[in-house]
């Protein structure tokens, strides 16, 4: 019993961290449901994504999207996520105390913004293409 309380106090000393690296505030990180919720809307920019957990069978996928996503938001592999699925409690305080930094966003964050930007870069070029006739 006294290793499943340090257990419990290390993973929350390890959230708390982890949601301070990530500009929030490290309480948003403890508190059940709420800690998922912020989770989905810093990776993904819509909190309400956590629901998705509700699916039967889909929420296997999604947990496991989730932790990908969250190594990659600091820049780390997918072994890191491997690590966070099997062994959370060792790898969020890898991830709250080691050097990793966030990167602010995750790609899944960052990628429509570069889509964006290519997308709005080829209009220019044609429409300064049509300016020169």
């Amino acid at each position: 019993m006294l290793l499943e309380i340090i257990g419990a106090i290390l993973s929350m000393v390890g959230s708390w961290m982890i949601f301070k690296k990530m500009g929030r505030q490290g309480w948003e990180g403890i508190v059940p449901i709420y800690s998922t919720y912020v989770l989905c809307k810093v990776l993904y920019g819509n909190g309400w994504k956590f629901l998705l957990l509700l699916i039967p069978f889909y929420n296997i996928y999604f947990a496991i999207k989730m932790m990908v996503d969250l190594a990659k938001a600091f820049n780390q592999g997918v072994g890191f996520a491997i690590g966070l699925l099997l062994l959370p409690f060792v790898f969020n305080l890898i991830l709250a105390f080691g050097g990793a930094q966030y990167m602010d966003g995750s790609y899944t964050n960052t990628q429509p913004d570069m889509v964006e930007d290519v997308v709005n870069k080829a209009r220019d070029a044609v429409s300064g293409d049509q300016n020169d006739r």
